[in-house]
């Protein structure tokens, strides 16, 4: 006997998972229960609070609620050893997709700074210093003092276990609060794949206006008119947590960062990001993207050009 379409079975089968969990915590009749299918995927989540199969969710009500489902989130320890196995760059290791594009965002930046002996960045959410050692073998016009900004526990790893001085005088450390180094003098903030799970990001934005230059990358935009409150479930082969996260509305999503201050200089596309959301109304897939998006933005003082934004 064959399964009928759309039920449990089937879509288990197809491995259609989101949808089939989905019906399962609706009662619909299943094979196995919510334990014995955190179990088939190898994760040790709970699945009481919230869905075990990865992907994206939406919308949550409140960024509270969508916190109370994800438990340590970025805190796991997992998040930490995933970290811990991410490679560093290799010399004459061939430049990566995401790398490509942010060095040129990079090289514009230090000609438009002046070419400064050295280049002062801020890098939010930048784990223990995966982008710096990606990019700093493929800069060679500049020292790169690069400060990691991370949760307290990456931040503590970072500074026993990675800070590093490259003979060229390029130099990473670690800490777990932004003010402090932007206060102290930053040339460029860079946030790759991070402004998203920060529950008060519109003041993280005005925060980074203390330096001249933004660099957001891999930002999730969403044909919706509001943002999204979204949970992502990461598989349990990579850090096998939950996260509450934003899907931007793309139609408002230029127009607010003017309205914060910041004016952009180049935008490309993150062809390597693509996503769909499971509407958790309807169990549905309703929401996807080809891409995420990436902006370099320079604050805007009134002295600031106003030329439009160069598109690659």
């Amino acid at each position: 006997m064959t399964a009928a379409p759309g039920s449990v079975d089937s879509l288990l089968a197809a491995a259609r998972l989101q949808e089939a969990e989905w019906l399962m915590r609706r009662g619909a009749p299943a094979p196995l229960s919510l334990g014995q299918l955190a179990e088939r995927l190898g994760t040790r989540l709970d699945p009481g609070p919230f869905f075990v199969s990865p992907g994206y969710y939406a919308p949550l009500p409140s960024w509270a609620e969508a916190e109370a489902c994800c438990g340590d989130a970025y805190q796991a320890t997992s998040v930490i050893e995933r970290y811990r196995r991410q490679p560093t760059a290799e010399p004459n290791q061939a430049i990566g997709a995401y790398t490509i594009r942010q060095l040129a965002a990079f090289q514009h930046v230090w000609l438009a700074l002046g070419q400064p002996a050295t280049l002062r960045v801020l890098d939010f959410g930048g784990a223990l210093g995966s982008h710096f050692h990606a990019l700093e073998a493929h800069f060679p016009w500049c020292r790169l003092h690069w400060v990691v900004c991370e949760t307290t526990a990456v931040a503590t790893a970072g500074t026993s276990e990675f800070t590093s001085d490259k003979p060229n005088g390029s130099s990473l450390r670690f800490c777990d609060k932004a003010a402090h180094v932007l206060a102290n003098g930053i040339d460029l903030v860079f946030a790759s794949c991070s402004l998203q799970y920060l529950e008060h990001w519109p003041q993280m934005l005005q925060a980074f206006r203390a330096a001249p230059w933004l660099l957001l990358d891999r930002v999730p935009l969403i044909d919706h008119p509001t943002d999204l409150i979204a949970i992502q479930v990461v598989p349990a082969s990579y850090t096998d947590t939950r996260y509450p996260g934003w899907k931007f509305a793309a139609g408002s999503w230029l127009p607010r960062l003017a309205q914060a201050g910041f004016e952009p200089v180049l935008q490309w596309l993150v062809p390597e990001d693509r996503w769909t959301v499971l509407d958790l109304e309807t169990g549905q897939y309703r929401w996807s993207a080809q891409q995420d998006h990436g902006f370099l933005l320079q604050r805007q003082p009134a002295e600031s050009l106003n030329q439009p934004a160069v598109v690659f």
